[in-house]
């Protein structure tokens, strides 16, 4: 039997995967402009990130697909400083060619290398006791692109608050901020990347595919509510509260389950009785959170006129 952390891994990657898939089909099917192309590509990375993640759960048991499947996922991802960087520089019409190219040729070294036999991202698999996962290759390549990985997302981000600073349109600013969010939320999902580095922290996975979802959806729904990217799509609101409850119900359910099993972890496996005790107690304290976020959505939709 998978674990749990297996189990919601694998989860939150099919529903990451089908929210950054639509939110790309959108931009695809309505936009028109450069920039929605290049943000298409974003919700590509992150798509791919979700549905390699989701074969290594799904065939957890089994260590050369694991390899093959991490090995692939690198290739998308080595290009996403690039995309990131491209993006928000024709987004806020400040191109930087040469550095843009600059930056293009560098990240393709790593799909190529791997095409070409030269390097292999990923050289074994670690096995913890939640499962198993493809061990990350850590040398001067990898460092050197973590650290642009890092560096175009921070660029980005400055570039968007300073322009955010320059411009008077509320309307505008409204939509830098829904990218910056966005944007600052594919950074954070670096964190489920440091059990592929040896380091044991089960509840990171989960957590950073979460993040990967989450990019796509803040994405979406500014789509929606303020027309991002100047896209218009209408949606039934009985179809986005649906959504909002699912979504209220998985993360209550993943926080109230790992804060369980720290508890029970500290207590240790002693006493079975401490253990459920614990788990009643969590859930006791979660679930008035649960209803009280929940009546106030529906009360949004109750009592509001919301229009899309």
């Amino acid at each position: 039997m998978p674990s749990a952390v297996v189990l919601i891994t694998a989860a939150a990657s099919a529903v990451g995967f089908a929210i950054n898939v639509l939110v790309m089909a959108i931009l695809l099917w309505r936009g028109r402009r450069k920039h929605h192309l290049l943000f298409a590509l974003l919700l590509l990375v992150a798509a791919c990130w979700d549905f390699g993640i989701f074969l290594v759960m799904i065939r957890n048991n089994y260590p050369n697909e694991i390899i093959l499947y991490q090995s692939l996922l690198s290739l998308p991802i080595d290009l996403f400083p690039a995309f990131v960087y491209h993006f928000t520089t024709t987004y806020l019409n400040q191109p930087r060619t040469k550095s843009t190219i600059a930056l293009y040729v560098y990240c393709a070294l790593g799909p190529i290398g791997f095409i070409t036999g030269f390097s292999q991202p990923v050289s074994g698999v670690y096995n913890y006791s939640w499962g198993n996962i493809g061990r990350n290759v850590l040398d001067n390549l990898t460092i050197v692109w973590w650290t642009l990985y890092n560096l175009s997302i921070l660029v980005s981000c400055w570039l968007l608050l300073q322009a955010r600073k320059r411009e008077s349109s509320p309307v505008t600013r409204r939509h830098s901020a829904y990218i910056l969010v966005s944007l600052i939320m594919f950074g954070l999902a670096e964190v489920k990347v440091l059990v592929a580095f040896g380091i044991d922290a089960a509840f990171m996975l989960p957590l950073g595919i979460l993040l990967v979802g989450s990019f796509g959806a803040v994405i979406g729904m500014a789509i929606i509510k303020d027309r991002l990217f100047d896209i218009t799509v209408f949606v039934k609101k009985g179809i986005v509260y649906s959504v909002l409850a699912v979504l209220i119900i998985f993360i209550f359910d993943f926080s109230q389950h790992f804060i369980a099993e720290f508890l029970g972890g500290i207590v240790g496996e002693q006493s079975a009785y401490i253990q459920y005790a614990l788990v009643a107690v969590v859930v006791v304290v979660f679930m008035p959170l649960k209803s009280r976020l929940e009546r106030k959505i529906g009360g949004i939709f109750i009592t509001k006129k919301i229009e899309f």
